[in-house]
């Protein structure tokens, strides 16, 4: 049992007698190091505390910061597709309004294709009958030919090959205002020989195919007296083929006249049966 003494400067533990001073000094430095242990103690502890709840906070606050950037990326992306959809509106838009310009574009090229080909038939007529008309001197009718002091028509018939029977051919001309040639002089006869197709003279025989031209020459009045249309008798020996007519001699009626080109000016006449199909010469007096 300790026993302290009245001078206050030492103190008895048992049998001892110990200075008072160091004694309280040392258990108080004890004491504060008991208060600097257990300060550490809980500093530790809570720095823990602190270390396991901080990245539950730092989570907390990194996903509200997703959630509103997100919220701001689908705000964006809403407005960007919106944008879009008005986009792919107004490209259908054009491209329906490009279409039907298109549509538009094609009837309007029809149209100008159309009228370019009959431009130029047009324009090709016009040639034809300006050359007509150079040719003539404007004094035949167009699809005509002047030569000397006649115009002439080549005749022929689009439903039967180019040929009509010799009165037919005749009707033909008539409608036209004109007649079947006459032929009145050995240069008329070269001008025809020169102006009207060449035939082969090698084809043999030429008359099974109906070859040369329906004129204005016949006998049907009067068996072996030539008569032309204008009523005028040949005159002349005419230009007959060699062994030309054969109507005086031979038992088949053969009364009119075709003119064909071989090779001699001078022999191109032949007689053959009026209903044989052949083309035709129409012949009519120039405009003044």
């Amino acid at each position: 049992m300790a026993k302290q003494e009245n001078n206050g400067s030492m103190v008895t533990v048992g049998s001892r007698s110990l200075p008072l001073y160091p004694l309280v000094i040392g258990f108080l430095g004890l004491l504060n190091a008991i208060l600097i242990l257990t300060a550490i103690v809980i500093g530790i502890y809570c720095g823990k505390v602190s270390e396991e709840s901080a990245p539950d906070q730092i989570t907390a606050q990194g996903l509200i910061i997703e959630v509103k950037q997100l919220q701001i990326m689908q705000t964006e992306a809403v407005k960007a597709q919106k944008e879009a959809e008005q986009a792919v509106e107004k490209e259908l838009r054009e491209h329906q309004q490009l279409k039907l310009l298109l549509g538009l574009n094609k009837t309007l090229i029809d149209s100008i294709q159309r009228s370019h080909e009959v431009l130029q038939v047009e324009r090709a007529t016009l040639k034809s009958d300006l050359s007509d008309i150079r040719e003539s001197c404007g004094r035949c009718q167009s699809g005509w030919l002047l030569l000397n002091t006649s115009c002439y028509f080549h005749g022929k018939s689009a439903s039967n090959p180019g040929r009509q029977n010799w009165q037919d051919s005749r009707s033909d001309c008539i409608r036209r205002g004109a007649d079947l040639a006459v032929i009145n002089s050995l240069e008329e006869q070269l001008d025809l020989f020169e102006f009207l197709p060449k035939m082969d003279p090698k084809i043999r025989p030429w008359w099974s195919t109906q070859g040369g031209f329906w004129i204005g020459l016949t006998d049907i009045q009067t068996k072996g007296q030539w008569v032309w249309v204008n009523n005028v008798t040949l005159q002349n020996p005419g230009y007959w083929i060699i062994d030309e007519p054969t109507s005086a001699r031979e038992t088949e009626e053969q009364h009119c006249v075709a003119f064909i080109n071989l090779k001699n000016p001078r022999k191109t006449f032949f007689d053959d049966p009026c209903e044989v199909q052949r083309e035709w010469l129409c012949e009519m007096e120039p405009k003044m």
